[in-house]
């Protein structure tokens, strides 16, 4: 019978003491440090430089596959475009390596995520 005294009053303490921990917690100040908001949205500038290496009128998994190429749906042909230039002569230098691969790579210009023609970038 002292045993079982003994241990009811383990069990109290041990019980109190839990409790003693959940009201030490002070859950009113969370510790959160504050950070200013940033601009999640990325300058994108008015006019950029793309090579276009093909438009077909079927999907490719070939083309859209290859590393930085993108697809463009547009007047019922998939585009494919690789990089973003700043420049007309950026563009141009990648244009060449693509030439053996795919002849008919061409420079194309996008203004404000639209293309554009060549002449009318160039003229700016």
């Amino acid at each position: 019978m002292k045993y079982a005294y003994f241990f009811v009053f383990i069990l109290i303490i041990s019980c109190g003491k839990k409790e003693e921990k959940k009201d030490s917690l002070d859950i009113s100040k969370p510790d959160v440090t504050t950070i200013e908001p940033k601009s999640i949205v990325d300058e994108v500038p008015e006019l950029i430089f793309t090579v276009q290496i093909a438009a077909l009128k079927k999907e490719n998994s070939t083309l859209a596959n290859i590393d930085s190429v993108k697809t463009y749906k547009e007047n019922g042909l998939t585009k494919f475009r690789f990089g973003e230039f700043l420049t007309y002569n950026e563009a141009r230098k990648t244009r060449s390596l693509f030439l053996n691969k795919y002849p008919g790579a061409f420079v194309q210009a996008i203004k404000n995520g639209e293309p554009i023609h060549i002449k009318e970038a160039l003229l700016k």
